[in-house]
This record gives C-alpha cells, sequence and structure tokens, in this order.
C-alpha cells in the first residue's frame, strides 16, 4: 500500500523519493493563496541531482487503510537546495495554476459588464478554464477600472465585494458563493463528519464580534444630488439607508462606491465575512486525510456542544509524511 506517488515531468519517481524521504508536506490552501509542496530527501550517498527549477511534480496521497490515491494537483518548482551535514535537498514547489502572468501589472476598464464576461477575458489571457454558478456568473458591473492591477488582485477585489469564493485548481478558475456548500456546477460537495476520535489534539477558538461591530455601512455618490450617502447593514441583515455616519459599533467601508446598488452589495459582503470569522477550528488526524480539501464543508461531532452547533469551511488542510507516518491537519472557520 502506496502513501504517496509522485511523478516528476511525468515519469513516475515514487520509488527513488520513497527511498529517500525524510519529510514530504503539502498544504492545501482556499481562493488564489497558493498551494504549497515541499520534499526534505537524503542525499548522503551524494548521488542524487538537484532538481531543476521550472520542472512540474504531480502528487497523489493515499487514504489511510485503503491505499486508495487521491491526486492532489501539479506543482512547479521554484527552489531547490542543498544542505548538510547529514546531506540531504529541499525541493519547494507552488501550484503550477498560479502562473506568474495572473500577478503581472495590467490596466483595462471594463464598461456595461457582467462578472462572467471579467472572469472569461482573464481566463482567455491565462489558458485556464472558467467554472462559475449562474447566479454568480450574471452580477454586472456598470464599470470596473483595472489600473496597474494583476488580474489576481482584480479577481480577489470582485469576488470580495460580491462575498464569492475565487480559487485556480486543475487548470480551472472557479468562482462560487463562499462557503455554500455546492461546486461552481451547482453540485452539492456534501459534507465531510469529523469526530473527536478522528484526531489526536484540537483547539477551538472564539471571538466575540457582536463587542466590536453591530452593523457594516458603505457609502455611495448620489448622482441626483451630488452628495454622499450611507447604506446600513444590521446584525439582522436588515439593509436601510441613513443620513450620517455613526459614531460607534460600526465596521465601515471607507472607499466610496459608484452607486447605491454597489454599497449595498459591498456592505452585505461585508457583513457576511465578519460573522463567517466568529470561531476556528483546529484538529490533527490520527490518520492522513487527503480527501479532505480546502473550502470543504464540514461537521464535527463529540467535542463540546458550542463546537458541534458550528457549521465549519475548512481554509487550509495540511499534510505531512515523514518516518512517523502521515499525519494531516485542518484549519476551519464558522460557517454562515
Amino acid at each position: 500500500m502506496h502513501l504517496f506517488m509522485i511523478e516528476i515531468e511525468g515519469v513516475d519517481q515514487t520509488i527513488e523519493i520513497s527511498r529517500r524521504l525524510i519529510n514530504l508536506s503539502m498544504i492545501d490552501k482556499r481562493g488564489l493563496e497558493s498551494d504549497e509542496l515541499t520534499l526534505a530527501l537524503d542525499d548522503t550517498d551524494a548521488r542524487m541531482p538537484l532538481p531543476t527549477e521550472g520542472n512540474t511534480i504531480n502528487l497523489w496521497l493515499g487514504m489511510p487503510y485503503s491505499g486508495e490515491l487521491v491526486y492532489k494537483g501539479a506543482f512547479t518548482i521554484d527552489e531547490a537546495e542543498h544542505s548538510g551535514t547529514p546531506d540531504q535537498i529541499q525541493i519547494r514547489a507552488k501550484a503550477a495554476d498560479m502562473k506568474s502572468t495572473l500577478k503581472a501589472k495590467r490596466s483595462e476598464s471594463y464598461h456595461d459588464i457582467t462578472l462572467n464576461d471579467i472572469a472569461g477575458k482573464v481566463c482567455s489571457r491565462h489558458s485556464l478554464a472558467l467554472s462559475i454558478d449562474s447566479e454568480s456568473s450574471a452580477i454586472a458591473f456598470e464599470h470596473v477600472d483595472q489600473t496597474r492591477e494583476s488580474d489576481l488582485n482584480l479577481l480577489t477585489r470582485l469576488a470580495k465585494q460580491n462575498d464569492l469564493s475565487v480559487s485556480i485548481k486543475n487548470g480551472h478558475l472557479i468562482i462560487k458563493p463562499t462557503a455554500n456548500g455546492k461546486s461552481a456546477s451547482g453540485k452539492d460537495l456534501g459534507i465531510i463528519t469529523i469526530t473527536r476520535t478522528s484526531g489526536d489534539n484540537h483547539r477551538y477558538r472564539r471571538a466575540d464580534r457582536t463587542s466590536d461591530y453591530n452593523e457594516t455601512i458603505a457609502s455611495y455618490r448620489d448622482r441626483k444630488s451630488a452628495k454622499i450617502k450611507h447604506i446600513k447593514v444590521d446584525a439582522a441583515g436588515a439593509v436601510s439607508e441613513v443620513d450620517k455616519l455613526p459614531e460607534d459599533k460600526s465596521s465601515v467601508i471607507t472607499k466610496v462606491a459608484k452607486n447605491k446598488a454597489e454599497a449595498t452589495k459591498a456592505a452585505k459582503a461585508k457583513a457576511k465575512q465578519q460573522d463567517r470569522q466568529v470561531a476556528e477550528f483546529e484538529l490533527q488526524f490520527a490518520v492522513g486525510r487527503p480527501d479532505i480539501i480546502a473550502e470543504a464543508t464540514v461537521q464535527v461531532a463529540g467535542f463540546r456542544d458550542y463546537i458541534d452547533a458550528h457549521d465549519w469551511m475548512v481554509m487550509e488542510v495540511s499534510h505531512d509524511l515523514s518516518g512517523s507516518g502521515y499525519q494531516s491537519r485542518v484549519k476551519c472557520e464558522a460557517g454562515l
């Protein structure tokens, strides 16, 4: 039974890597943060060549007990080093989908356009396939300026304004509502159940956001009156228009929106984001769990009532293989 499988430039190197493996670490991150792979390999026989930067590594990790391999993605080597004593080689790689061109600054203006059209242009520029749900696809913008801004930052900004999740996985740009438990095609991703017996240790942290803010405020410029007006979203999600900025207990979005609709969207999205940050949960699994991915929906059981009561979304999964075996660690935040 294999704990992992590795191909380098399309050639299966699992046996050689297994013989030399000191540690393998892979981090699966949500959104547009790049997934990372790190390998530490024994080179005491001085027979291992230093890997070539830019080469592609494909990684599979094995399910516990069954050994079924789960594909974790393609990674591009961006750093390699040799150290000693004892002699070893460190290889660091990042998700191959996170192309450097995505970070290049560019300028463009978009008029009367949908999110689907903007995302489609980005995909065309970077040879990506677009996967977006119908609701997000129809989001319309009167005007969007991209001024010396990377496509990566543009997507992040527009997604944040509309409380959407954006990620790039296996050649696809994926856009969908945050923490809705569905794929971009609308397919239910299912719920992963974690019990206390699944892990060796856990950590739960709650931050009482209600003591900081009880409402969110966004402003916009009213064309008819030429005045700045304000949209308020309270703790219950109710939307109203107010004449003045409040003095306290409000989370204020400083950037002025172009119109009322954009201000309302921004205030609602910000309010939802703050609600999701109420609680955090981490668990170290007793065995590896390659089937759990970032942005999966999780329910927990057997901890405390105030922990089990939350709907959780996975923010990050780390996998670690070494001489002591294969373990995974998951970081979650409270769902909506």
